[in-house]
């Protein structure tokens, strides 16, 4: 399926800036603060001005809100109490409209769908024109619908740096594609690597931690990265900064090009937590030397601690 017909119907450029005020929404704005009153000056004598026919205003072409950069974390201690407390409302978080949240329960349900006609493990790497392809032939609810596709590409064309994510967009087409030929499944897990230095670095760290580690999330196509993220913003309300600070938006993920996460065998959920820290397995990859964390507890990335992130590229 080409770009161009998966993209139909879908709001781009300005279209997309265009709809921001109604997309979006600040949370927690300062209020206004009121200003002493200045002397009043004697009353001028006034003339009427002739009427001027009304200016058409021209549609903005920059979102609703204000590009920010990552402060300087030194000196700036709201920054790291936001990532430590990410899971709070904090001032300037991003909200969906309440129409756009109820839109982006219905997508969800669309991509939960779909990833149960695929499977998980192909789920993981699978891309959108696949994707479509796989739900318009065996969907009982139809084919997908294009108001979903929509949103979509709306959450992946948005700016990331206002939801106060400051990592890089690594993906640059939301319909680029997984190369099955540079990857490999690992056993057991459910989850692919790819050849060459992932994989290469996932055997060292079982050889020198020993199998009580495990592949917990390896490659992370556009699809699985959208699904994730989704599902993270309907966790937190329709907050798409709160969301952020927990998982990267779709495009910003190193999943899609190398890294992965570890965990402990058995230890579940908690391996996505700040817990996975305490456990033997992550202190053995500390002392290892060699393994460096993508998030750390004082990251710019604008991103909660991740001590279970490896980073590989």
């Amino acid at each position: 399926m080409k770009r161009r017909d998966f993209l139909e119907g879908v709001f781009v450029g300005t279209a997309v800036t265009a709809s921001s005020a109604f997309l979006w929404g600040k949370l927690n704005q300062k209020p206004s603060v009121p200003v002493a009153a200045a002397p009043t000056a004697p009353a001028q004598p006034t003339t009427t001005p002739a009427a001027t026919p009304p200016v058409s205003t021209p549609e903005p072409v920059q979102p609703a809100v204000v590009h920010k950069e990552p402060p300087e974390i030194s000196e700036d201690r709201a920054y790291l109490s936001k990532i430590q407390n990410f899971d709070a409302e904090h001032l300037g978080d991003i909200h969906l409209t309440p129409e756009r949240f109820e839109l982006l329960k219905a997508t969800l349900a669309s991509l939960d769908e779909a990833q149960r006609l695929i499977g998980h493990g192909r789920f993981n790497i699978i891309g959108f024109d696949q994707m479509i392809s796989v739900v318009n032939r065996y969907s009982q609810r139809g084919p997908f619908p294009k108001e979903h596709l929509n949103l979509i590409e709306e959450l992946f064309e948005f700016n990331a740096k206002d939801y106060g994510f400051y990592g890089e967009k690594i993906v640059t087409r939301l319909t680029s594609t997984v190369p099955e030929r540079d990857i490999e499944k690992i056993p057991y897990t459910g989850h692919y690597l790819y050849k060459g230095d992932s994989k290469r670095l996932y055997n060292t760290l079982r050889r020198d931690v020993g199998e009580t580690i495990v592949l917990t999330s390896g490659i992370r196509g556009m699809v699985k990265q959208t699904h994730l993220f989704m599902a993270k913003a309907l966790q937190s309300e329709g907050n798409l900064s709160r969301a952020s600070r927990s998982l990267a938006p779709p495009g910003h993920s190193y999943h899609a090009i190398g890294d992965f996460d570890v965990g402990k065998v058995g230890y579940g959920k908690r391996n996505f937590t700040r817990d996975f820290a305490q456990t033997d397995e992550y202190k053995r990859l500390q002392d290892l030397g060699y393994v460096d964390i993508r998030y750390t507890s004082d990251n710019r990335f604008g991103v909660r601690y991740e001590p279970w992130h490896v980073k590989v590229v």
